[in-house]
């Protein structure tokens, strides 16, 4: 009984911690991103990644992406991955980059922008979720 509380005192702890730090990580990019840049590029191409897991080979296309900034070309290569590609090389989308230094750049899509932020505030719900559910399930301490 002893250990499911320590858990959920910890989960409590951890859980609304991760949300906020996502809370506050979300504000400051979504502020940052607001003095970008925004303009067009074109998918040149994917970097392919496999990887191996339980013994199968898994494919990951990082999209390539050719823009214009500053007079200059630039190729963004997204950080975000998926198991089969969603564009087609020469598929135009839209972009943003930071003015003042051209190379920093996203897609302008919210996976894009906000991916990690995201994913953070949703494991602080869960471990938030799941210290609430030991809190309701610990019987009260005589």
């Amino acid at each position: 009984m002893q250990d499911m509380q320590t858990t959920g005192v910890v989960l409590a702890a951890i859980g609304p911690t991760l949300a906020l730090g996502a809370v506050v990580s979300l504000l400051r990019r979504r502020a940052r991103f607001a003095t970008w840049t925004r303009g067009e590029g074109t998918v040149v191409g994917f970097r392919v990644r496999h990887s191996r897991r339980d013994g199968r080979t898994r494919t990951y296309y990082h999209p390539q992406v050719r823009y214009l900034a500053a007079g200059q070309a630039w190729v963004y290569e997204s950080p975000v991955s998926t198991s089969q590609p969603r564009r087609e090389v020469g598929a135009t989308v839209v972009m943003i980059h930071d003015p003042a230094q051209p190379q920093e750049a996203c897609i302008d899509e919210v996976a894009e922008k906000y991916f990690v932020s995201l994913l953070v505030g949703a494991i602080g719900a869960v471990f938030t979720a799941v210290s609430v559910w030991v809190w309701l399930r610990t019987p009260p301490v005589p």
